[in-house]
């Protein structure tokens, strides 16, 4: 009521009065300082960029041009970038000055938007300072654009539309592959409700379920399979649009494909030092009620985080895990394999090879896989018995997958629809392993959650409590041995592994690189876009 009182006032002082009192409200906007305590706000939802000044003054008044071009091309446009003025003397809400970071008058200061942090469920304190970027020297308006563009992961040209990187970006969200353009078969077809029909596998009984192909796999679409392509049609065909592929007979010529016999491992490493994970019968990061562990009752979630959790009642089941030397676990490996031990699996999951066994990268030919394209984070080993399941689940990374003994069936899902795998945070738990008794217990709950499994059991999934699940579009991927899987970043998979029944173990190696398409997560609804590290790509 208070500003109606005053606004009516207004509206009823003489023309002169109105008039002049207009030019000073006029001159007090165009002199206006952002401060510190309103960057904190709008960078919650914008990109900030300021000029710094020691004055608080008029666009008229800039002596870089560059920059009133730039103020004029983004102001009272909802491009969701903020540009203003900042004073050299402002204090950020915690008493620091922003003169603390070098920052200078006649700067160009770029506050990034603050990003959502997904991965902690605990309440967040508001930030009490941003680091800037900072800008020094620069008055054109392409180079400033350029600026913002880089600051703010931003697409723009100097007319204020998308630049061309940002209309090759546009085009590629446009046309990322889907499973269902190529299929109309979807899980509630091919995954019955908790009785799931299995095939003969060789060698193995099908009422073991958990190691079975799937009962028709013919019917489910395929993973295309290709000889390895060349650089350009990797990354236009399939790392843009973000399409899994399998290269076909690519390893055989590895030395590790002839080389890594059991012998030679063995010899070569039996005294290292490992980590490997353990579990009754092969399912590696299975999700299950959590009243099946022995202290549920007592362990209590917060309520804070357990409002925020759409599954409280289920956990993650982490394997069991182990320290010991690379032989004694090759002794486990064999004795699982060959029967004498029951109802346990041993697996050196990714594990990394420059970090525990760093000579077997002489062996390895990455050079064949368009290196220098895409930033290489990991290179991991992967070995057991064969007869492990590796759980409903999607990685941030893209995803090179070379399979040197036995075969792995990988079940793929798009990560267009996040909704439809369930993505969000689920509680975990840890196994423990008794040595002495060679049993497993469910003891440890944890005050951790998983952020990229699903709580979609796809060999008899709960159509009742997930039904959007039915509405997904599977595609199979089976690699023999020799070939390697594409897999780009989010898309959901599970992973059936199957022995070489010679060597009686399943070997392979994985690339992990830095994404070329990625999304916040865990967040159902949040899609894919291009990283910012590969703009130069575009």
């Amino acid at each position: 009521m208070r500003s109606e009182k005053v606004y009516f006032k207004i509206k009823n002082l003489a023309f002169l009065g109105a008039l002049n009192w207009c030019i000073i409200c006029c001159a007090s906007a165009l002199s206006s300082c952002l401060s510190l305590d309103d960057v904190l706000t709008r960078s919650r939802s914008s990109c900030v960029v300021a000029l710094v000044t020691k004055n608080c003054i008029a666009d008229q008044d800039v002596d870089n041009y560059g920059y009133v071009q730039l103020r004029n091309l983004f102001q009272h446009k909802n491009l969701g970038i903020v540009v203003d003025f900042v004073h050299i003397d402002s204090k950020w809400p915690n008493g620091e000055p922003l003169r603390k970071g070098n920052v200078e008058v006649g700067n160009i200061v770029l506050f990034r938007k603050v990003k959502k942090d997904r991965t902690c469920l605990l309440p967040s304190t508001r930030k009490q300072s941003i680091a800037p970027v900072i800008l020094n020297g620069i008055n054109d308006l392409a180079t400033l654009v350029d600026f913002v563009n880089d600051g703010c992961e931003t697409y723009f040209s100097t007319s204020g539309g998308p630049s061309v990187k940002g209309l090759h970006r546009n085009e590629i969200l446009k046309t990322l592959f889907h499973v269902k353009n190529i299929s109309n078969i979807q899980s509630r077809k091919v995954f019955p409700t908790q009785s799931p029909q299995f095939c003969e596998v060789k060698d193995q009984s099908c009422s073991d379920t958990n190691h079975m192909l799937h009962s028709n796999p013919s019917k489910l679409p395929e993973c295309e399979k290709i000889d390895l392509p060349s650089k350009n049609s990797y990354f236009h065909n399939y790392v843009k649009t973000s399409k899994p592929v399998i290269f076909k007979n690519v390893l055989r010529y590895w030395p590790a494909f002839s080389k890594w016999t059991n012998s030679y491992l063995r010899e070569k490493y039996g005294k290292n030092n490992i980590h490997i994970k353990l579990t009754p019968l092969g399912e590696y990061e299975g999700v299950e009620p959590r009243n099946m562990w022995e202290n549920h009752e007592k362990f209590k979630i917060p309520q804070f985080v357990l409002n925020q959790l759409a599954f409280p009642d289920l956990v993650v089941v982490r394997p069991a895990t182990k320290n010991l030397n690379f032989s004694s676990f090759m002794d486990i490996v064999e004795k699982v394999s060959n029967g004498s031990i029951k109802d346990m699996s041993a697996y050196l999951e990714y594990s990394s090879i420059p970090d525990h066994l760093p000579e077997l990268e002489d062996d390895i030919q990455e050079d064949l896989f368009f290196q220098g394209l895409l930033k290489r984070d990991h290179l991991n080993i992967w070995l057991s018995d064969g007869r492990t399941l590796g759980k409903l689940h999607f990685d941030q990374y893209d995803n090179l997958l070379c399979q040197i003994s036995g075969k792995k069936q990988v079940m793929l899902f798009d990560p267009h629809n996040n909704h439809q795998m369930y993505e969000g945070h689920i509680p975990e738990a840890t196994l423990s392993y008794n040595q002495t008794s060679n049993t497993f217990h469910r003891r440890h709950l944890l005050e951790s959650t998983s952020m990229v499994m699903s709580p979609v059991d796809i060999l008899k999934p709960d159509y009742s409590r997930f039904p959007l699940f039915g509405d997904t579009y599977p595609l199979n991927c089976t690699l023999e041995e020799g070939d390697v899987l594409y897999l780009p970043s989010f898309w959901w998979h599970e992973v059936q592994s199957f022995p070489n029944v010679t060597a009686g173990r399943n070997l392979a190696i994985n690339f992990w690189y830095d994404p070329f398409l990625i999304k916040e997560f865990p967040c159902a609804e949040c899609k894919l876009d291009v990283n910012p590290k590969y703009r130069h790509l575009l």
